[in-house]
């Protein structure tokens, strides 16, 4: 975990994969709090050639997180007990989960017949994309519709961050174009990732955590506006490369940014996942050698 020092309370965000089941030891030259006596087995007992050997996840992000671009905000006023966008507005935020048994195609068409009809509803379509080479930054994109025309449509890279990243960003984007539309009481955002709509609403700290607040805010504004507003978050199989998803899909892919020589951005799944990678290649290449 790293610590986060205040006058206070001390915030936290964690450094490791939530597969990682070992909990981390404290990095090097950080001071416990409370002056606790370190474990047995951690990393600040350890010499600079013991370190070396650690294979672990723990020690990659101890020697990457400096490289993170990512900022967090451990006391966000908005994700205080009680001032959760979802305490607050509960009954004006929905999520059109995915249902197995269901064959979603023919539901959505239905859906979208409907919704296209309401001239105070606003249609989002979202979606985030990591190209397989690593030569390419991540890339977002939004398309704003109210029923079938299309009122806006945006797509930037995002740097080396995760897919999933990428994709709250993409939706981050499509609240703040939605809500700016005239005469809009209700969005609808199609997205193929029901579990970064809900992390969208959700103000702790987390990997992409900026993203989020954003939302909150914006939604929050928006709700104390009018008491008719409200969003519906509505799940979309990527594979489908249906109607405005697809769209979305195809608009986004066409855009393929190289990483240049200066610094991009990235995130804390991003580190996460760079240093999961180079430990299973350590590990990998050291069972392979016969003296191990």
């Amino acid at each position: 975990m790293d610590v986060v020092n205040t006058s206070r309370s001390p915030g936290r965000s964690s450094t490791v994969s939530q597969n990682f089941k070992s909990p981390p030891p404290p990095s090097p030259g950080v001071a416990l709090l409370k002056q606790a006596e370190p474990h047995a087995c951690s990393a600040t007992l350890m010499t600079p050639a013991m370190r070396g050997n650690v294979k672990s996840t723990v020690m990659e992000v101890d020697e990457r997180v400096h490289t993170l671009t990512e900022s967090f905000e451990p006391f966000a006023p908005e994700a205080r007990p009680g001032d959760w966008l979802l305490d607050r507005f509960a009954d004006r935020l929905h999520f059109d989960e995915r249902n197995p048994t269901q064959d979603r195609r023919p539901y959505l068409d239905e859906l979208i017949a409907t919704v296209r009809a309401n001239p105070r509803t606003v249609l989002a379509a979202t979606d985030g994309s990591v190209p397989q080479s690593n030569q390419y930054q991540a890339a977002l994109a939004a398309i704003i519709y109210k029923g079938h025309r299309e009122l806006e449509r945006t797509c930037y890279v995002s740097g080396r961050v995760t897919a999933l990243d990428a994709e709250l960003n993409a939706i981050a984007c499509a609240v703040r174009l939605a809500v700016k539309q005239v005469n809009c009481q209700h969005i609808m955002v199609f997205t193929d990732s029901m579990g970064l709509a809900h992390r969208a609403v959700d103000p702790s700290m987390h990997s992409g955590q900026a993203f989020s607040l954003s939302v909150c805010r914006t939604l929050q504004e928006w709700f104390e506006v009018d008491d008719l507003c409200r969003i519906t978050f509505v799940y979309v199989p990527s594979a489908l490369r249906w109607d405005i998803h697809g769209a979305a899909h195809k608009y986004i892919t066409k855009l393929k940014v190289r990483v240049g020589r200066r610094k991009t951005d990235n995130s804390i799944d991003a580190l996460h996942s760079q240093a999961v990678h180079s430990v299973l290649d350590s590990w990998s290449s050291t069972f392979q050698d016969p003296t191990y």
